[in-house]
């Protein structure tokens, strides 16, 4: 058995990854990058756990992660240098702490907070960071679904889950959003203590949806309600930002 337990947090750009997770079809994923750096230096195989598998394209401010090992880092300083100096410059291990033995980067996790952002007027700087809207909003209809949403509700309306051991169900404490209208920016904060498969994609959609008048309000809280399908548009991923884990 590993005698240590090490946490990280994490920034990266997932622009050019096909998410965190390791997958089979794809070599690129950013766990898989950051096992074989951290492998490179301790000279064994090294698993790593996120808190939260973000999809492809989804960046991270403070993904956090941990791993076991049975080497005891000396100097955390000089092998978070040696480390970040191996991986991609997109990722940046911003810090590695050891922790006890029963900390689990995922299961351990009380919330999960998300950013998603949105610009209505051209920009150059960051454009790539934002998504682009079209569309004045109508803020009344939206701060109407957002209290439907609030509380331990099932999310099987929005999100690409088809099983769910918990019956889709996630318990959404807060979303917020603030404006600048000098800049044109809008940004939606989520807080949840889970998420499904693209689901905060879905639900961000879906409130500029209802915001635009391109689906009505009372059959989308009916369809939410009631678990079916809401045809919502699915935000692209690279305005998305998982901003912080809380434990």
């Amino acid at each position: 058995m590993s005698k240590y337990n090490y946490k990280l947090t994490i920034e990266y750009d997932g622009s050019d990854y096909c998410g965190w997770q390791r997958q089979k079809r794809f070599r690129n994923s950013i766990q898989e990058v950051i096992e074989t750096g951290l492998e490179k230096l301790l000279k064994e195989e090294i698993k790593i756990t996120g808190a939260g598998r973000t999809d492809a394209g989804v960046h991270a401010y403070n993904q956090t992660a941990n791993f076991k090992t049975d080497i005891k880092i000396e100097n955390v300083d000089k092998f978070l240098y040696s480390v970040n100096s191996i991986i991609p410059k997109s990722i940046t291990i911003k810090s590695i702490k050891k922790v006890k033995d029963d900390f689990h980067s995922r299961y351990s996790a009380k919330k999960r907070e998300y950013i998603y952002r949105i610009v209505t007027k051209d920009i150059s700087i960051g454009r790539k960071y934002y998504h682009k809207l079209n569309y004045k909003l109508d803020f009344k209809i939206i701060d109407e679904f957002i209290k439907i949403l609030k509380g331990y509700k099932s999310y099987r309306s929005l999100c690409k889950n088809t099983e769910d051991k918990h019956n889709f169900c996630c318990e959404m404490k807060s979303i917020t959003y603030r404006q600048n209208k000098k800049e044109g920016t809008i940004e939606f904060k989520l807080v949840a203590d889970r998420y499904l498969h693209s689901m905060v994609r879905a639900l961000t959609g879906t409130l500029i949806d209802l915001g635009r008048n391109r689906i009505g309000i009372k059959d989308t809280i009916t369809k939410f309600n009631r678990g079916e399908k809401i045809k919502a548009t699915y935000l692209p991923a690279n305005a998305l930002f998982l901003n912080k884990i809380y434990y």
